[in-house]
């Protein structure tokens, strides 16, 4: 997928070279100096008669026309330098990439250095591309038949960094940054009913969801080692939020408990983790109430998957990253919200699993349907009325009279269990409440926290990886709200006011002393139009600040 070309970019032989245009008084000097002589002049003309635009975000196609080995050239506008900011790059290359595979050029070249404004780097914009290149080629076809058209893929990208004194080499020369071909970013699930968790199917191939990672090559710490380097830890970054969404794309019927085991089960063998998988009659001898109370009357039977990763030779000072799946009742793609927390900590399992940070981190991920026992429907708006109480593992009973908080009883049970991994701290995403989404729109992610320290690691985390987080206060009213049943220790359906301060008293009582932080991503774990770097439907959000998450605590302990 990725080379790292030798030489002068502009005797490449790709079919475009992409080039990043600053809104500078002289927009051909420096780098591209030399470049407008070339066509003799012809692109500032194209510049002073707006054809050429060096605005923020916009695309210019050139035809080099004989001039140039290479066939085209791309040009990106940047705007202001000064402006220019990592997450801004992130969406201009997944922009120029979604309109190569739109024109279906097979090849591409970058000019990176061109794209090193501001404040970003070499190293900086080379992994905003790794990034950008899988997230922005990814497609969800779902499971209609496919018209008979052949794909026409993005099968390199040659990356070309200034490289003072080396002689110009041919682009047949360059130098892989992986192994491995890449295959295309859709994933074409075909027969429905034989579709595993692993991405196979009995009798039908299945294209994967994601670009091969393959293997980078390091060299002797090079700029194009460095380069070399980023590109692929975007790369697998890009990768895995793929991962997550496919997994909130896929329908409940096909995505199940069970073969989301199985995909945990295959993390397993590919990367150095041990896996747990509690099945329902060990629930039961656990005293799972909670999660049992989950399933309730669903055909397809709860787990809960543990990957435990030890980064360090001694286990202790423990991050435990905890995604509820709940099970919905949809079968349409982009839809499946409830198994967007499983998703997303899956997703930053696969980033742990490739990075290998000096990090101990175990994964808990419980998977349950949405049919909570000894409730029932009121033959109107199909919410369940009746009244249970449910015993949950660390012996709390908790009130519960509607199916919207399966996911929340879940967590219950799922942060009891990880504290006997002796956690030291505890993030859990989940898609617990649409209340979150009037607050706070679709972009923005809400948290409460009961440790300042540790929720400003998430915060530095989220910031980097460009996923935004907004703390919500959790007050004395919100804890005496999450104890207000009559009847019970907790409340599990204690109404709609302050729904994410709430549910986050609740989670808290289990919690109880461990610095932990609660990510509520219904607004934001799908969007509902396309964006520069992916396709309407499930966003992945939270694979990024989770692994960045870990990355940093290795680096910072």
């Amino acid at each position: 997928m990725f080379e790292l070309g030798k030489g002068d970019p502009l005797e490449c032989r790709e079919d475009c070279l992409v080039i990043g245009l600053q809104q500078v008084p002289k927009k051909f000097g420096g780098l591209l100096g030399g470049l407008d002589n070339r066509f003799g002049g012809a692109l500032t003309e194209l510049v002073k008669s707006g054809d050429l635009s060096a605005r923020a975000g916009s695309l210019s196609v050139i035809h080099t026309l004989g001039k140039l080995p290479v066939k085209r050239l791309l040009f990106i506008g940047l705007g202001n330098p000064k402006e220019l900011r990592k997450e801004h790059l992130k969406r201009m290359f997944g922009k120029a990439v979604k309109h190569i595979r739109k024109m279906r050029w097979p090849t591409a070249a970058v000019f990176l250095d061109t794209f090193c404004a501001g404040t970003v780097s070499v190293k900086e914009a080379a992994q905003m591309l790794g990034e950008a290149v899988p997230m922005a080629t990814y497609r969800f076809a779902g499971y209609k038949g496919q018209p008979n058209i052949p794909e026409v893929q993005l099968e390199k990208v040659a990356v070309y960094i200034q490289a003072a004194g080396k002689k110009p080499e041919p682009a047949e020369h360059a130098t892989p940054v992986f192994s491995s071909v890449a295959e295309e970013a859709e994933i074409r699930p075909g027969n429905a009913e034989h579709v595993n968790a692993a991405g196979k199917t009995e009798g039908q191939p299945v294209k994967n969801a994601n670009l091969q990672t393959g293997t980078y090559r390091k060299n002797n710490g090079s700029p194009e080692e460095t380069t070399g380097a980023a590109l692929h830890r975007g790369y697998v970054y890009g990768k895995a939020v793929n991962t997550a969404r496919t997994f909130a794309n896929m329908p409940v019927n096909i995505w199940t408990p069970a073969r989301l085991a199985e995909y945990a089960a295959s993390l397993a063998k590919k990367y150095p983790f041990e896996v747990e998988i509690l099945e329902k009659k060990e629930m039961e001898k656990l005293g799972m109430g909670a999660v049992l109370a989950a399933a309730g009357e669903s055909k397809e039977p709860p787990i809960l998957v543990i990957l435990k990763y030890a980064g360090k030779r001694e286990w202790g000072n423990v991050l435990v990253l905890v995604g509820p799946g709940a099970a919905a009742d949809c079968c349409t793609p982009g839809e499946n919200t409830g198994m967007a927390g499983a998703a997303a900590v899956l997703g930053a399992m696969e980033v742990i699993g490739e990075q290998k940070p000096a990090r101990n981190v175990v994964a808990v991920i419980p998977v349950a349907g949405n049919r909570i026992t000894g409730t029932a429907t009121n033959g109107q708006d199909n919410m369940r009325t009746e009244t249970a109480v449910i015993t949950s593992m660390n012996g709390k009973t908790i009130e519960m009279r509607d199916t919207g908080a399966a996911g929340l009883l879940m967590l219950a049970d799922a942060v009891t269990y990880a504290k006997q991994y002796g956690a030291s701290q505890i993030v859990d995403v989940a898609t617990l409440t649409a209340d979150v989404i009037p607050a706070l729109g679709r972009d923005k992610t809400g948290a409460v926290a009961n440790c300042d320290v540790f929720f400003e690691r998430v915060l530095e985390s989220a910031k980097e990886a460009g996923e935004f987080i907004w703390r919500l206060p959790v007050t004395e009213a919100d804890k005496e709200n999450a104890r207000s049943s009559k009847i019970a220790d907790l409340n599990g359906s204690p109404g709609r006011e302050g729904g994410v301060m709430v549910n986050g008293a609740f989670i808290g009582e289990f919690v109880e002393d461990t610095p932990w932080a609660h990510l509520e991503i219904t607004g934001t774990a799908i969007t509902g139009k396309e964006t520069d770097l992916g396709p309407a439907g499930a966003t992945g959000v939270m694979v990024r600040t989770l692994a960045l998450l870990a990355e940093k605590m290795a680096e910072q302990d």
